[in-house]
């Protein structure tokens, strides 16, 4: 085809048009999704805190969700691979819709425990499939930014689901009734980009268990995220009515912290691909204990408690984004999938433990309990990650092989 100067018109490439349409795609089956688990934490939180549970009772029905995803992720490449990716998807999706409208029903604590142990089965799938679809499918080159965009929606999806939950309460049928609508909304999301995405079925099989050795800095800034995230949906909420404000306006600052996590990612996927993956880690870990530790005294100001809530949540958000372009970078194919599986068992880790053990350090220290935990947390990511930069898992990924020396070391 020519155009009016007579110069042909460049030929679109089927391939990247296909590509470009699987991301977007996968990016909003789980933003969708996201909705869901970013009401359902705070939502049940608040049940159970009317029904007189303790901090750590709260915290340990937190802690089976990412127990399921835990036991589930080994076992999802070879799933995956047996049963193809966009069918566990949409399978996944439909299964936690149910779930969630089974939380309704009840009030008894050990079957919460049971049904929130099974939703952890099932949401895991749903994000093995699709982050090992984005990343698959990226540009090396703008990796990062791809990746900030996949972690913006899904911070949004996130922090739309606590803002909901301050219009419709936490009383009734009517939020369950929401996180299990957005499920089956995103099964059509799955649906529309089946023939788009890779499907894996003729990968070889990979060990997640492997990337202990392979990726650990990776592993630890993931789990680091997972605590952060477990704590806030769980625990803010307590934190908050002990710091003397209303139910209503936590929902708020929860969606505060999640939506800095919406607007910051992508400007730290441009600086990870101009920069080091690395260095823009353990700037966010960093950046997250001066977050943590300026909490008790921002608490009371609203004005000064949301801004701080706001870089908070953007660099929380930031160690998973760092830690997925960087997998990315390294690894693919099956390699990618088992690396995606092996991030969902550092998740699920990271929520077992961060529920629970912030709640016993709230129960037994008080409200700062809260602070002093997440801050160790994110310390422990920054000097891991820092002491792990020249080694095998550190700043050789293909996307830092290819920066200059003089832009690595603006890290």
């Amino acid at each position: 085809m020519r155009i009016g100067n007579g110069e042909a018109m460049p030929a679109l490439d089927p391939s990247k048009h296909s590509a470009f349409g699987g991301i977007l795609g996968a990016i909003a089956c789980t933003t969708i999704f996201a909705l869901t688990i970013g009401l359902t934490y705070p939502l049940l939180s608040f049940v159970l805190e009317r029904a007189g549970y303790s901090e750590t009772a709260i915290g340990i029905t937190a802690a089976m969700t990412p127990i399921g995803i835990v036991v589930a992720s080994p076992f999802y490449p070879r799933v995956i691979r047996r049963f193809g990716a966009w069918q566990v998807a949409a399978t996944c999706l439909a299964a936690s819709g149910t779930l969630v409208l089974a939380m309704s029903l009840t009030e008894i604590y050990a079957l919460l425990l049971v049904l929130r142990f099974l939703l952890g089965i099932v949401d895991v799938g749903v994000y093995i499939v699709s982050e090992a679809w984005i990343n698959q499918l990226a540009d090396p080159k703008t990796r990062g930014r791809t990746v900030g965009l996949y972690a913006t929606a899904l911070a949004a999806g996130f922090g739309l689901g606590p803002l909901l939950l301050s219009v419709t309460g936490s009383e009734g049928f009517l939020p369950f009734a929401i996180g299990a609508g957005a499920c089956y909304l995103a099964i059509f999301a799955v649906l529309a980009i089946r023939h788009a995405t890779p499907g894996f079925s003729d990968m070889k099989e990979t060990s997640s268990w492997s990337f202990i050795r392979l990726a650990p800095a990776l592993l630890v800034a993931i789990i680091a995220y997972a605590f952060w995230e477990a704590s806030m949906l769980s625990l803010f909420p307590v934190y908050g009515l002990e710091s003397g404000l209303e139910a209503r306006f936590i929902s708020i600052a929860l969606s505060v912290s999640i939506l800095g996590n919406t607007f910051l990612q992508i400007p730290l996927g441009w600086v990870a691909d101009l920069t080091s993956r690395r260095g823009t880690m353990i700037f966010c870990a960093c950046m997250g204990v001066l977050g943590v530790m300026a909490l008790p005294h921002v608490v009371h100001s609203p004005a000064l408690l949301l801004p701080t809530l706001f870089i908070w949540g953007a660099v929380a958000g930031g160690l998973y984004t760092m830690a997925m372009t960087e997998l990315g970078d390294r690894f693919e194919g099956a390699d990618l999938v088992a690396g995606n599986a092996a991030f969902a068992i550092a998740f699920g880790f990271g929520g077992i433990v961060g529920g629970p053990l912030t709640g016993v350090a709230m129960e037994f220290v008080g409200r700062d309990g809260f602070s002093w935990v997440l801050a160790s947390a994110f310390a422990f990511t920054a000097i891991f990650a820092f002491w792990r930069r020249k080694t095998s898992d550190g700043c050789c990924s293909r996307g830092d092989q290819i920066r200059t020396r003089s832009q690595r070391h603006l890290f």
